[in-house]
């Protein structure tokens, strides 16, 4: 068997049992041995580096580029890279690095540090959406003419993006890729939210992709090296698709809701069976 590790936080460890359970179970189908490891704060991470065997490679459902990266410094291969975690936990940096590498047109975005929050700030960019550069899931998501100590609660020390509210048709889509492979797309519509995503209430239907759009997702893929990851568009009132963000740590309920014939954990554990040869 081969010897992984399973790394989450504590609060997604308890979230997330029954996904945790079933990495276990079809791991064993493909001589993966899975140990859940809960991530150490960061004054822990070279004990925790070394208080046991390391793995052959690690598997992290959290958001530390820090500690992926001391695992790859040892040797151990990491899904995704800390180089993914570090660009694609951040917006600001996401949307930068793609309009630096590719042709992907992308939402127009402005980045800034905490310090620079003020009234003043949101006045100059009436009626646009304000989240924060690493907020997950539509929580720390605004518009800048919502109540200013909402806001500032919500982004918290965090810097954030400005960027103008797409007023299309109500509707997102995130792309699945495993490596350089489409995995489904699944199309995400919200009738009273600006914010479509399913954990807020969204509706969400499997969608095919034009082929404009497949070469999108393939430049996108060429300049990261992507394990599993969700690459979110939004479309405007033009029918244009624009880039918005990047989850690393992507979930999979709405696939496996939209299209529970696909096994995703089967095709990634393939991926990653195929890439741990390669490193030996």
């Amino acid at each position: 068997m081969i010897p992984a590790w399973l790394i989450y936080d504590e609060i997604g460890a308890a979230r997330n049992r029954d996904y945790i359970e079933l990495h276990k179970k079809i791991g064993r189908q493909y001589d993966m041995d899975f140990s859940l490891r809960i991530v150490p704060n960061q004054s822990e991470i070279k004990t925790f580096l070394s208080e046991s065997g390391l793995p052959v490679f690690a598997l992290v459902r959290t958001i530390r580029p820090e500690l992926s990266g001391k695992l790859e410094e040892c040797g151990v291969p990491v899904f995704n890279p800390s180089f993914v975690s570090r660009i694609c936990n951040d917006k600001g940096s996401t949307i930068a690095y793609i309009k630096e590498k590719t042709t992907v047109p992308t939402v127009p975005t402005k980045r800034f540090f905490h310090s620079q929050f003020s009234p003043e700030l949101l006045a100059e960019y009436p009626s646009h959406v304000i989240k924060s550069v690493c907020g997950h899931g539509g929580s720390q998501v605004f518009l800048t003419d919502d109540n200013i100590e909402n806001i500032r609660a919500g982004l918290k020390k965090d810097d954030f993006v400005i960027q103008p509210w797409i007023k299309g048709r109500g509707k997102d889509v995130r792309v699945y890729v495993i490596g350089k492979k489409v995995i489904a797309a699944i199309e995400r519509t919200s009738k009273d939210d600006f914010r479509a995503n399913y954990s807020l209430g969204g509706t969400v239907r499997s969608i095919g992709l034009g082929d404009e759009i497949l070469e999108f997702v393939h430049q996108i893929c060429e300049v990261f090296d992507f394990g599993l990851a969700g690459i979110d568009f939004l479309i405007d009132d033009r029918g244009n698709w624009l880039l918005n963000e990047i989850e690393d740590v992507v979930g999979a309920r709405m696939l496996y809701q939209c299209q529970p014939d696909i096994h995703l954990l089967e095709q990634y554990f393939c991926y990653i069976h195929d890439k741990i040869l390669q490193y030996r």
